[in-house]
């Protein structure tokens, strides 16, 4: 949500250089203050089967070699010897160097890791695509492994491959900063996780086959048809009004204005709040307007709502958000009666006691 939004992922949007080169600093930084993220990141390699050993503080950023490869982030052992090259991956293509010769920098004959960071969300593509530039180049990859946020294979000699989610990998270095008392290092690993899940909000997530198919857009077509159909039935109930006001579709989804119970809204579906806030398409977005009441006065009688966990008044953007919940499984009326009726429950709240509608 808006409010958890950490000052780096407010403010590296607006920096000259670029996220990803940010993330990669910030990560550098973290690791060559915080021994406990080093030994974060060696449990994680440990648990996808490479024990490089104690990693020096000493990481090196955008360490580049005789041949031209530069991966983000290098992290030798106590003799010096190169065992893990930390590549920190958003939405960006792979170089023409990566994977390949960056797995050729390590060490064959010692346990080491080519460790991919990235969103989750992107494991598939990406993996397929390491996989490919491997095979390609006739180097061994496999057997693979895989689990939720840690994906690895082996590369050749006693070299891996890994990939595993900012999520994951984050999380493992709070935890271990945390039990070690540095306070610092905790507060900083929450500013770049924040950026991370910035990153993960505005990007564009590559599409399943599944997804191309008919039923996403009737599923769209449903929703329209569920906004108009509820806001039809609610001015049949006289408790909404619609004079003088349009269907209003928006960047952001499908709706129109209406004035519930006194009070200027926007209902419809949102694509924002959804991804975002709830796991509900559609929304309520309150508005000053020429309705009886004021944004003050509505905001006050739904205080009800933000009582509960987790709260159904949400500000966002400035602007104050009921999200109105979905029964799945059920046939149309059955979704349609739920929408009514939790709409007419917001108006009976905005009107308070002994006030009609």
């Amino acid at each position: 949500m808006a409010e958890d939004k950490t000052l780096l992922a407010h403010l590296a949007p607006m920096l000259g250089a670029s996220t990803e080169n940010i993330a990669v600093e910030a990560l550098g930084h973290i690791l060559t203050t915080s021994e406990a993220s080093l030994r974060a990141i060696e449990d994680v390699l440990k648990t996808g089967g490479a024990e490089v050993g104690t990693i020096s503080p000493d990481v090196q950023t955008q360490a580049g070699d005789e041949e031209g490869a530069r991966p983000d982030l290098a992290g030798s052992d106590e003799r010096g010897v190169e065992r893990v090259l930390i590549e920190a991956k958003f939405w960006a293509g792979l170089t023409k160097r990566q994977p390949v010769d960056y797995l050729n920098r390590l060490p064959t004959d010692k346990p080491s890791v080519l460790l991919f960071v990235a969103p989750a969300a992107r494991f598939e593509p990406l993996w397929g695509e390491l996989r490919r530039r491997v095979v390609e180049k006739g180097m061994d990859f496999g057997p693979e492994s895989r689990d939720a946020n840690l994906w690895t294979a082996e590369a050749g000699g006693e070299r891996r491959l890994m990939l595993i989610s900012w999520k994951a990998l984050l999380d493992s270095m709070a935890s271990k900063a945390s039990m070690a008392g540095e306070s610092r290092s905790v507060a900083d690993i929450r500013q770049l996780l924040g950026l991370t899940q910035r990153m993960d909000e505005d990007a564009f997530l590559p599409l399943r086959p599944e997804e191309l198919g008919p039923e996403f857009p009737r599923r769209m077509c449903n929703l329209q048809r569920l906004v108009d159909d509820a806001t039809t039935r609610a001015r049949e109930a006289k408790w909404v009004s619609t004079q003088g006001l349009n269907v209003t579709p928006k960047r952001k989804g499908y709706g129109r204005y209406m004035r519930l119970a006194g009070a200027t809204v926007w209902f419809g579906v949102n694509f924002i709040l959804w991804s975002r806030a709830r796991d509900t398409p559609l929304w309520l977005t309150f508005h000053e307007g020429n309705g009886r009441m004021t944004l003050e006065e509505v905001r006050r009688n739904l205080q009800p709502l933000r009582q509960k966990y987790p709260p159904d008044l949400i500000d966002w953007d400035g602007r104050m958000h009921v999200p109105i919940n979905l029964l799945v499984s059920v046939e149309y009326d059955m979704a349609l009666d739920a929408v009514v009726k939790r709409l007419e429950d917001i108006a009976r709240l905005i009107s308070s006691p002994g006030t009609t509608h």
